[in-house]
């Protein structure tokens, strides 16, 4: 199934002219697992169930990656304060639209390299106003 039907952003997301196919279609399936992701967050916030980790959805650019990642609460949070990062599966990331910036226990946080990578990032943030 293709992530960009099922993320329904409340904002036009701008395709620049010139914006490959590629990294848009990468950067709109990373945006829908950082929006399930969010959503994960809220269940177990409403559930009582948040404990100092949790289990989210590898946030990688693959549609069909299902990859589960434990994270420290206080690490996703930290990635989340910043658009441009992401949470993956080690040996999940694609240096062509993102750099490795840390690597912990099972996964990596990476942070998108790129114009257009970037600005997808940025507009398809749920935490943003």
């Amino acid at each position: 199934m293709d992530p960009s039907k099922l993320y329904r952003n409340p904002y036009p997301l701008p395709v620049s002219e010139g914006m490959d196919e590629r990294e848009r279609r990468l950067g709109l399936n990373e945006a829908l697992f950082r929006e399930v992701n969010e959503r994960i967050e809220d269940l177990n916030q409403a559930l009582g169930t948040m404990t100092d980790e949790f289990d989210i959805v590898c946030e990688c650019g693959d549609e069909t990656c299902s990859d589960r990642i434990r994270v420290p609460v206080s690490v996703y949070e930290r990635v989340r304060s910043d658009p441009k990062q992401f949470l993956l599966e080690l040996g999940h990331d694609d240096p062509t639209v993102e750099r490795v910036i840390e690597h912990l226990d099972g996964f990596v946080i990476v942070e998108k390299e790129g114009v257009d990578v970037e600005e997808i990032a940025e507009k398809t943030d749920p935490r943003s106003d």
